[in-house]
């Protein structure tokens, strides 16, 4: 099925669907979740992505955000959310979001993503747990999905990271 679906940048009018989106993946109340502290400033630009089938590209199937995140003065991503449309779920739109999202960080220079998510999921994209590189981060409250996942987007830019530093939303 993946040749059937298309990923493009965010455009203001799917913001609806996103939220639909998002509220049946998450819930009404997601915005209380210690996560949303590090989504207050903007997404940054051009890592807002959609996936849509190749025939309907304004019916917005699934939805990926990255924000800018700090950890010790270094610049990294914070993925999420991802969500994808119930009926679709399953079908590659969340993975192929990633795969895309994860290329565009790499092009634009970025060197390191975390998420906070599920292991058995994240780990085909070749996320770790932080324990396996000896990393203690810390965050602004706990994360409700999984642990905190990282993957260097740039080789050895994990060993920038002190070995136990705070996740830091963006300033």
């Amino acid at each position: 099925m993946d040749h059937k679906i298309i990923v493009r940048e965010k455009k203001e009018t799917d913001n609806d669907q996103i939220e639909n989106i998002l509220n049946k993946n998450f819930g009404e109340n997601r915005h209380q979740r210690n996560v949303y502290l590090y989504r207050k400033k903007s997404p940054i630009k051009g890592l807002s992505l959609v996936s849509c089938l190749n025939e309907d590209s304004n019916t917005v199937i699934g939805t990926i955000t990255f924000y800018r995140t700090l950890v010790s003065n270094i610049n990294c991503l914070l993925l999420g959310p991802l969500a994808v449309s119930e009926f679709f779920q399953g079908k590659g739109f969340g993975k192929i979001l990633v795969r895309k999202g994860l290329e565009i960080a790499k092009l634009k220079n970025e060197t390191i993503c975390f998420v906070s998510g599920k292991y058995n999921y994240y780990k085909e994209f070749d996320f770790l747990k932080l324990s396996s590189k000896n990393l203690i981060i810390n965050t602004t409250g706990d994360f409700t999905y999984g642990e905190l996942l990282v993957k260097e987007l740039k080789k050895d830019c994990i060993n920038l990271l002190p070995l136990k530093a705070q996740l830091l939303p963006e300033k």
